[in-house]
């Protein structure tokens, strides 16, 4: 039988985990009586509930350079996935400042593959920017107002997560796996957010990944042998400027790099010459990476180059309005603010406060052992995996127009091409404008589960470059309604603009206390069930007894005398107010316990006044035929 000792039970130190410390030693008292069937299912329900204790040790409480009034609930650390391989992924979790009616919970994974998701957080979608003086500032715009956003350094190998290096996932079959792995394993510590809302979001090489978790989730939902509790609430996958159609997406390094202007004379030569190339080999077989057709980027890279002062400069190939960076970085030490995020994220006081500790190394930006293990992946590309997808879910595909290397141009052939719902491509092709702060940011078309958009004078990181503009597209995707969390104007076509909205509306306030007052009751539901479900052992205990005591009576009555039955059925001795049965209510006081003979309890039936008009004599000869108690 399962033994569960209190000294096992570990005492936490902060208030909200005590509660389940109590719940623990409520059950480890009441389990001694129970059943050991019984007491494992108790058992594996409270694992579960106490699994989310480990949520305080990665719990922020203190930021470097965060202002103290920025209201900001933060948890990260790392979570080991393999320990076989020293697998730790790296999370930083942003809870939302506002709850919405529906909790929306977003997963962001930035590219590479290799590439820091801390971009996203401290660059793009995140609350804070970087001052130059290393302390953090708050800003508009970030995703984490109505939804909790959670930031992952993937796959291992990335920014804070780590593994030994012969560990890498060399496909996307493995990066899979171990998401799902860290994805449990997170819900496990935080199951309060396992059935909100998911959104798996992200840009670049991240559009050839999420598409393939968003399949594995769906797929796993609909197993059967899948428990509740690893069944997640997909609505909907987000991707900007991703990487998705090699086929389409690499015939676009020479369109797009002609139509804009960036090739001409013996370049454009050459670089046509390395497109036909690269054609050629993605009709053998469509591959994610392909260095034939890498080498067109390099052509148009140097082509670019111009002389100043000492240095040479070249063309950002993410966003082709710069160019300042050097050659043949080209863009790789952009966004500039990269130095000031490296030198902070790198502080040992900073690693400590998000519980970095165990990465030994130091933190990178971008890992290209990681991404160079992706070279030789056979795996087919994500845009294989969309119309399936889109039968289930909604997907949102944006882009920045000024970005080379996932461009525009090869985002719209892909979509011309694409069969889903039952055609092919959209049918109808008039893009609407769309307008925020009375301002056109851009246009988009959406059909049959699918929306895209394109957004004016953005790069390859769009929410760089229109935080508020890319926190309202991701909002109108998930639903959330504009009239409640909106802070600017914001419209489609020309339908009637949005008014502002205060954020901190009392209604906001409201649905903060029914969010969290919703574990308290949690809390007293558990105990309450733990209380009923005793008293239902007890009673059921408790009619067992009475039904031996029943037993015990019919063997007493049978042998009561003929005059006793006489003086029973006798309308003489009858009293309105007594039960001669023994059926009255077993707690009314005026029935007394009793043990025969045996030991067992029996009830002493009421007399009421039964003998209280006979003389002495009767009354000793009919207690002389009963059988004696013992008190």
């Amino acid at each position: 039988m399962l033994k569960y000792s209190a000294r096992t039970v570990r005492r936490p130190d902060n208030e909200v985990t005590r509660n389940f410390y109590i719940i623990i030693n409520i059950y480890v008292a009441f389990s001694e009586s129970l059943r050991s069937d019984l007491q494992w299912l108790f058992f594996s329900a409270f694992y579960r509930i106490t699994e989310a204790v480990d949520a305080s040790e990665y719990f922020v409480s203190s930021l470097p350079g965060l202002p103290d009034n920025s209201n900001l609930k933060l948890h990260a650390g790392h979570i080991t996935t393999d320990p076989k391989t020293n697998s730790n992924v790296f999370f930083w979790l942003i809870h939302n400042r506002h709850i919405s009616d529906i909790p929306k919970f977003i997963i962001w994974l930035n590219g590479g593959p290799g590439c820091s998701s801390m971009d996203g957080l401290f660059l793009e979608n995140g609350p804070w920017r970087m001052n130059d003086d290393q302390t953090l500032r708050l800003v508009d715009g970030s995703w984490d107002e109505y939804a909790n956003v959670l930031y992952v350094d993937f796959p291992v190998g990335t920014g804070f997560s780590f593994a030994n290096s012969n560990s890498y996932p060399r496909n996307v079959t493995q990066v899979v796996s171990h998401f799902l792995s860290f994805l449990d394993k997170f819900f496990e510590s935080f199951p309060e957010y396992s059935k909100d809302h998911m959104y798996l979001s992200g840009e670049s090489f991240a559009g050839t990944f999420i598409p393939y978790i968003a399949a594995s989730i769906l797929k796993r939902n609909h197993e059967r042998k899948t428990p509740d509790y690893n069944k997640y609430n997909l609505k909907g996958i987000a991707i900007g400027n991703g990487w998705i159609d090699p086929v389409s997406q690499y015939n676009a390094y020479y369109t797009f790099s002609v139509e804009k202007g960036l090739l001409d004379g013996e370049d454009k030569d050459t670089a046509e010459s390395q497109w036909k190339q690269c054609m050629e080999e993605q009709k053998k077989k469509p591959s994610i990476h392909l260095d034939i057709c890498e080498q067109i980027l390099q052509t148009v890279s140097k082509h670019s180059i111009q002389r100043v002062g000492e240095n040479d400069t070249c063309i950002n190939q993410y966003d082709i309005r710069d160019h300042s960076d050097s050659f043949p970085s080209c863009g790789s030490k952009w966004p500039y603010e990269l130095s000031d995020i490296t030198t902070y994220l790198r502080r040992p006081d900073v690693i400590s406060a998000i519980h970095a500790e165990a990465q030994q190394i130091g933190w990178i930006e971008c890992n290209h052992g990681v991404g160079r293990g992706f070279d030789n992946d056979e795996s087919p590309p994500s845009v294989t995996l969309l119309p399936a997808l889109l039968k289930q879910i909604n997907v949102l595909l944006y882009n920045g127009d000024q970005d080379l290397i996932c461009n525009t141009n090869g985002m719209e052939d892909m979509l011309k091409n694409l069969e889903w719902n039952g055609y092919k491509g959209f049918q109808n092709l008039t893009a609407l404008p769309y307008f925020v702060n009375y301002t056109n940011v851009g246009h988009i078309l959406s059909e049959r589960n699918l929306t895209y958009i394109v957004v004016y004078n953005s790069s390859h990181m769009v929410p760089y470059d229109e935080p508020i503009v890319s926190m309202d597209m991701m909002y109108r995707f998930m639903g959330l309604d504009h009239h409640l969390v909106s802070k600017w104007s914001s419209s489609i076509g020309f339908e009637d603009s949005i008014g502002d909205i205060p954020s901190d509306d009392v209604s906001d306030n409201e649905n903060t206390n029914k969010y969290y007052n919703a574990g308290t009751f949690m809390l007293v539901v558990i105990i309450l069930g733990i209380v009923g479900f005793g008293a239902f052992v007890c009673r059921n205990r408790l009619r067992k007894r009475r039904n031996t005591s029943q037993a015990m009576k019919d063997a007493v009555e049978s042998q009561i005398g003929e005059m006793d039955e006489l003086v029973i059925e006798s309308p003489l001795f009858q009293s309105d107010d007594v039960d001669h049965f023994g059926d009255s209510d077993p707690d009314d006081d005026d029935n007394a316990s009793s043990k025969n003979a045996g030991g067992n309890k029996i009830r002493e039936r009421n007399q009421g006044g039964r003998y209280q008009d006979n003389d002495d004599n009767d009354r000793e000869e009919r207690m002389r035929l009963r059988p004696s108690d013992e008190r």
